[in-house]
């Protein structure tokens, strides 16, 4: 079964067509699988769109948290609840393009375990505030350089993975915020899965202008986290 999960935190603007759409590409790559809905403390109605779209539709599975979790953590609740063969997870904004949905889902029924979604490898279009672009290439450096892993963009939210990976390392991963997708990377490529990076179309949709406040934040989200996850692998 394939787990196509939407970590939403305040995405009322977004989730009803990125799950009717999901349910619609889905369904021509396989008739096996799940949407599942791992809403996250929402506070703007978030919570009753996601139940809703459980009910109309039977493939939707909507897992709601009282209080906001993190993304990692969010992953983790779904994917230790709901089983399947491929795990997978897209932004609710659907930034990346979805005609490289299938190619993101084919990657493990090819016999990858990781497949990554990438805006900094060739062939990638970018529409994005150039200050968020900056820091994005300069934090995927930095953890090349720290990590020698060979990914350049960890933080895309396109990634699938084979069941295999996340019987392995789901527990393994510490982070519980948007660091995650750095950690499991990081952890993947250290233990010798086999991985897939590939170039997609992605564009900025929550917002056009860089607020230096949240940028500031993730680089702290970030910056901690990547010196938390080098004591723990030099354990």
């Amino acid at each position: 079964m394939i787990v196509v999960t939407v970590p939403a935190y305040n995405e009322s603007r977004f989730l009803e067509k990125c799950v009717e759409k999901l349910l619609a590409e889905t369904s021509l790559l396989n008739d096996d699988f799940r949407i599942v809905i791992a809403e996250d403390g929402s506070t703007d109605g978030t919570d009753e769109i996601a139940r809703n779209l459980e009910l109309l539709h039977p493939r939707v599975v909507h897992l709601h948290s009282y209080k906001r979790l993190g993304r990692g953590a969010a992953l983790k609740n779904a994917w230790n609840k709901v089983k399947g063969d491929v795990y997978l997870f897209v932004d609710c904004d659907l930034a990346t393009d979805m005609m490289y949905y299938p190619r993101l889902i084919g990657a493990i029924m090819e016999g990858h375990d990781l497949a990554i979604g990438s805006r900094h490898v060739a062939g990638a279009t970018v529409r994005r505030p150039l200050l968020r672009e900056l820091a994005s290439r300069v934090y995927n450096l930095l953890v090349r350089v720290m990590f020698r892993d060979g990914v350049r963009d960890h933080q895309l939210g396109f990634k699938a993975f084979s069941s295999q990976l996340i019987t392995d390392l789901l527990e393994k991963c510490e982070s519980n915020d948007w660091f995650w997708d750095t950690e499991i990377i990081v952890r993947s490529v250290r233990y010798g899965y086999r991985w897939l990076e590939f170039p997609v179309e992605w564009e900025e949709k929550k917002t056009k202008k860089t607020r230096i406040k949240r940028l500031i934040e993730d680089m702290y989200i970030h910056g901690t986290g990547l010196l938390k996850l080098r004591a723990r692998l030099s354990q």
